[in-house]
């Protein structure tokens, strides 16, 4: 088949995957061997709401268009599971054909844009040498970061190498928009959970200004940046925009991405007050309920304080140290666990209970500190979420005191 005829069939293939009005998307012709950067929105699962990106090229040995991605990874990996919460995570680039990408993304309702990159002939043969090379077996696995090396600054950084810097030189001076913590409390606002759960678990490294540079971890803010910078006049191209306006291929039956983030201190601080209220309840029902009450509590205090500190030490999740969330749940409420033996065998020990409010008030100073150096939405959140429970259980174990002992002075 004569290439024009084959690239004339694969527009109609196209067209048809599409199966609805393209809008301002224009059929392609791809007898020029045109560039694209492919943008995904949103989707439904927790890894699907920051997006996705990848480049789209002409492979002449396929004699179609190829949509290359750096999102590639599978459940059934061996030690899968190992690997993500020690931040060892294996993913991989792989091309897939374009009707293929356009049909999956279609089933999972996820808007897919493209915008064409006015790249040199030089430099998109450079770029479908670098793509191909990057997919070989040898090549084509690395260690996935979800803020520094993700599907978006693969992406990011080809482009880069293929027109001598040009984003970098643009990008790593311009400021970008919040932080790594910001952005992610802002795509995952919908889940309440998973919004208190990314506040606890980041350290203060990821409330740094970003730059429009690092931002790029994020396919839409790359997608924004690219339409923004220039080219240099070269080989017989004026100087012109690296990317041209957004085409939408498919508009995905969804809310759009939330650009703003309210803080939720005043939620945190409703469900903070309700767990404490439950734990004063049970507490009141007797010495077992006092002591189920104390020691349930303490030992998930315990729990999270070790995730916390293995997070920091023992894994390579960069953005979880450095984290002042271990003030307000750590292993030394293995206190509570003493406490709530004492209160089922007869009473709480004076030394005891001292360790209790010693811990309650480094939690709330260490909130305190944490708010004043310039974390104040996420600590105070955690502080409102937490401090309720503590101070239940200190009243806990001080009104079951071993008998004979005067209250400790408040």
């Amino acid at each position: 088949m004569r290439p024009w005829c084959r690239a004339a069939l694969h527009t109609l293939v196209l067209l048809f995957a599409l199966g609805a009005p393209l809008g301002a998307q224009r059929a392609i012709d791809w007898s020029a061997k045109p560039v694209f950067l492919m943008t995904m929105g949103q989707g439904d699962e927790v890894f699907e709401k920051f997006g996705h990106n990848a480049i789209v090229v002409w492979d002449d040995v396929m004699g179609q268009p190829l949509v290359y991605n750096w999102g590639m990874f599978d459940f059934a990996q061996p030690n899968f599971i190992g690997r993500f919460l020690t931040g060892d995570t294996k993913y991989w680039m792989a091309p897939s054909t374009l009707e293929g990408t356009l049909a999956q993304y279609r089933e999972l309702n996820r808007t897919v844009t493209l915008q064409e990159l006015h790249l040199t002939p030089t430099q998109r043969q450079k770029l479908v040498r670098l793509l191909a090379t990057n997919a070989l077996e040898q090549n084509k696995f690395y260690r996935y970061d979800y803020y520094r090396d993700n599907c978006s600054t693969r992406v990011r950084d080809a482009i880069d190498v293929v027109t001598g810097g040009a984003l970098s030189r643009a990008m790593q001076s311009a400021p970008g928009q919040g932080s790594y913590r910001w952005h992610t409390r802002r795509l995952l606002a919908y889940s309440t959970p998973l919004y208190m759960g990314s506040e606890l678990v980041l350290g203060v490294d990821a409330d740094a200004p970003l730059t429009a540079w690092q931002q790029a971890f994020l396919p839409q803010s790359l997608s924004e940046s690219v339409a923004r910078i220039e080219l240099p006049a070269a080989e017989g191209l004026p100087a012109r925009a690296l990317a041209s306006p957004v085409d939408t291929v498919f508009r995905a039956a969804r809310n759009a991405e939330p650009t703003t983030v309210a803080p939720r201190v005043g939620v945190a601080a409703l469900i903070g007050v309700i767990l404490g209220a439950l734990l004063l309840g049970l507490s009141r029902l007797g010495r077992v309920g006092a002591s189920i009450a104390i020691g349930a509590w303490s030992l998930a205090s315990v729990a999270v304080g070790i995730v916390l500190l293995l997070a920091w030490f023992a894994t390579q999740h960069v953005f979880m140290a450095n984290n002042p969330s271990i003030t307000l749940l750590s292993p030394a409420w293995l206190v509570g666990l003493v406490a709530a033996v004492m209160v089922a065998r007869g009473g709480v020990t004076d030394r005891v209970r001292s360790a209790l409010r010693w811990l309650l008030a480094i939690a709330a100073l260490g909130a305190l500190a944490a708010v004043i150096l310039g974390h104040g939405v996420s600590a105070m959140e955690l502080a409102a979420l937490v401090l309720p429970g503590h101070a239940a259980i200190v009243y806990a174990a001080d009104r079951y005191r071993r008998a004979g002992e005067a209250p400790l002075r408040r």
